[in-house]
């Protein structure tokens, strides 16, 4: 199994980012979700709320504005939104 998850957050202008993370910390309409390597594929509609992104480095966090998340069975998650990094 993978020890991480290779994370895209797009919007329609940009990449917002892309790189390897250990676990992802989201709020879904249903509720707050946190993904980690080896999850099972699925759908999210998510809220306007930070994206939490916990690297080896440490934790960043990227402001959306909605969207969806997607989980692949090869551990890639994808964000389509409307957001900015939180600076």
């Amino acid at each position: 199994m993978n020890k991480t998850l290779h994370v895209k957050i797009v919007n329609p202008q940009r990449k917002i980012y892309e790189g390897d993370v250990r676990m992802i910390i989201a709020r879904a309409t249903t509720g707050e979700l946190g993904v980690l390597p080896g999850h099972a594929p699925m759908f999210a509609l998510l809220d306007p709320w930070p994206v939490r992104l916990l690297t080896e480095e440490g934790e960043r966090q990227i402001d959306i504005q909605g969207g969806i998340l997607q989980v692949k069975p090869d551990s890639v998650v994808t964000i389509i939104t409307n957001g900015e990094e939180k600076k």
